[in-house]
């Protein structure tokens, strides 16, 4: 008995011979591959909606919606954590991370702002005046500098109105703010700040938060102010130097201590650049690239970046057409410098046009990298922290994307879908920026009510 309870328990169970094992483990391979499908369909559709963990940016806040901006006085910048936006009628301060309004400075009286400087030091000057729309030899008088922090008023003081500033239109470099300076075109004063009587424009430097008079700058006797700029190192003028037909503009740099002019050099040498019928625009102070439209031409995004060195000299003449493409430097969002480079969208292509990001080195003027990643077209760019992020648009989707790239080499670093339509709103990109994992999109409408502020985060 003990033997054959031994043999049976060493005996083999009964053979399964109906298939069901078989059967059960197909089974499972399909359950497996079918949700390995429904997986892979559902992750292409979070992908193309812009709702892929890892791959995706989403909506954080948007401000309120405000009624339609005039086309002057414009602005937005993020100024630690705060977003600051100046429209034609008050500028107004957001909390960056919950959108929540801190403060709103409206100008006095019936003033509208006409122009504004880029910020410094959380200052931001404003030049403001009456009638602004309504004459074309009075207005844009004053000057005001704002505490972007409180959005208290700091100082405000008077200059003299010139045809650049005044009919509402938006000025560029009218005043500057940099190295603790609030820079103004001014009329020309004595030693008593008093106006000398053939009112030649200048240069006028006061203190930043203060306003106390710092200095005026001598500026050659033919040669009259279009722009100004300043920063840490140095404050530049563009002028417009020599008589009558034979003027031609010039980039001067004037000592931030005392306002001595330290050289004035002609845009090109070689080509003398008239002043009659173009505008200039301060792309950078430092280092310093001026960018020069041609007459009747501002719509089509054409026109020369003019870039010099540390030494005053210029280094690189840059046309808007080459072969980095046809740069389009119709808007703030599109152009940028940092460094040794220009970094632009571009258009390529004659019957089909597409556009992407390129740089350009400042340098030698040479074509230094084109991006084009996925098939879309570049609308807008930001540089910081030596990276480029790029706002693209999809040709056959329509849908949106953030592509960052390396600011040396072009090198993709990230890729993003947007869950929400960022460009295709009424109205124009007014500012484009990426800081500490935000994106922050900046809107002026003018055919109607728009949102001044979107803020998208990465998840």
């Amino acid at each position: 008995m003990g033997t054959t309870d031994a043999r049976a328990g060493n005996a083999p169970g009964p053979v399964d011979r109906s298939g069901r094992g078989r059967r059960t483990g197909c089974l499972v391979v399909a359950i497996v591959a079918v949700l390995a499908l429904v997986g892979g369909l559902v992750s292409g559709l979070l992908m193309i909606v812009g709702h892929m963990p890892g791959d995706s940016l989403d909506t954080v806040w948007e401000a309120p919606a405000d009624p339609a901006a005039a086309e002057h006085g414009n602005g937005s910048w993020p100024v630690g954590d705060v977003l600051v936006r100046s429209r034609f009628d008050a500028v107004t301060g957001y909390d960056v991370r919950t959108g929540k309004q801190r403060w709103e400075y409206v100008p006095p009286g019936r003033s509208e702002i006409c122009s504004t400087s880029a910020p410094d030091d959380s200052v931001l000057l404003l030049v403001h005046g009456e009638n602004v729309a309504a004459t074309r030899t009075e207005g844009c008088a004053d000057v005001t500098a704002l505490d972007l922090k409180t959005g208290k008023e700091l100082w405000s003081g008077s200059r003299k109105a010139s045809p650049e500033a005044t009919a509402g239109g938006p000025v560029s470099g009218a005043v500057a703010a940099g190295g603790g300076l609030a820079v103004v075109l001014d009329t020309w004063t004595d030693g008593d700040g008093e106006a000398v009587a053939d009112g030649r424009k200048a240069v006028r430097a006061v203190d930043l938060r203060t306003g106390e008079r710092r200095w005026t700058a001598a500026l050659p006797e033919d040669c009259l102010p279009f722009d100004v700029g300043a920063a840490q190192r140095r404050v530049v003028a563009v002028l417009s130097c020599g008589k009558e037909d034979r003027a031609e503009l010039t980039a001067a740099a004037l000592d931030p201590a005392t306002g001595a002019l330290l050289h004035n050099e002609p845009l090109d040498a070689r080509r003398p650049v008239a002043p009659f019928g173009v505008r200039t625009a301060l792309v950078s102070v430092d280092p310093l690239v001026v960018f020069v439209r041609p007459p009747y031409e501002e719509r089509a995004g054409t026109g020369t970046f003019f870039a010099f060195g540390a030494d005053g000299r210029r280094t690189s003449r840059i046309e808007s057409s080459g072969e980095h493409g046809k740069i389009v430097a119709d808007k703030p969002s599109k152009v940028a410098v940092d460094g040794e480079r220009l970094y632009a969208v571009a258009e390529f292509g004659k019957s089909s046009t597409s556009s992407r990001a390129v740089a350009v080195d400042l340098a030698t003027g040479r074509f230094a990298w084109q991006a084009n990643p996925g098939r879309g077209d570049a609308v807008a760019l930001a540089v910081h922290d030596g990276k480029v992020t790029v706002l693209q648009q999809d040709r056959g989707s329509f849908t949106e994307e953030l592509y960052v790239l390396d600011g040396a080499t072009g090198e993709e670093l990230d890729d993003r879908t947007f869950s929400v339509n960022v460009d295709q709103e009424d109205g124009w990109l007014g500012g484009f920026f990426d800081r500490d994992g935000l994106l922050i999109v900046s809107r002026y409408d003018t055919e109607g009510p728009g949102r001044p502020f979107v803020v998208y985060e990465r998840w």
